[in-house]
């Protein structure tokens, strides 16, 4: 059996001594994405948001607020240069969407994921998306993946993110 614990207090950062702050709901939050890890033909597949992540590792974002053009960009061709077995990666767009949208969705009048500040010493603006409830199973998270998945619809360049 895996273990689901992890920290769910939306409440205190999982960082503390490193955390900007929590995750406010008047944050966006940012997802750099790649075809075909995330796009083919232009559409957002399901495996973009890994259930494992969701309910174990914790699905990573980051924070507008806390990361600059210049991180988003120098992130984005570190990804690019890392080898790969199958098909390169090819940089499409970065989704932008809100916080409060994330927390918003909800399963059976229950809120379904919870925003953690999970900041990183080389990335003070990360943050994760798990599954309120990861007991519920495999199934319970493939089913909920499929409410995040709409909020990727905005996407952007990177220019276009930092646009004054």
């Amino acid at each position: 059996m895996e273990n689901i614990s992890h920290h769910l207090d939306e409440c205190t950062s999982a960082a503390p001594g490193i955390s900007p702050g929590i995750v406010e709901n008047s944050e966006s939050l940012l997802r750099i994405l790649f075809n075909p890890d995330h796009i083919r033909d232009g559409k957002i597949v399901e495996s973009a948001i890994p259930v494992k992540d969701l309910r174990i590792r914790g699905f990573s974002v980051l924070r507008k607020k806390h990361v600059t053009h210049g991180f988003i960009s120098s992130s984005i061709q570190d990804m690019l240069s890392r080898p790969r077995k199958s098909e390169p990666k090819i940089f499409e767009k970065v989704a932008k969407f809100e916080v409060i949208a994330v927390r918003a969705i909800k399963f059976e009048n229950q809120q379904v994921f919870k925003v953690i500040d999970t900041a990183l010493k080389n990335n003070l603006g990360h943050a994760s998306i798990y599954i309120a409830a990861a007991e519920k199973g495999e199934g319970f998270a493939r089913k909920m993946r499929m409410r995040l998945l709409p909020l990727f619809e905005n996407r952007m360049s990177v220019d276009e993110l930092f646009k004054p």
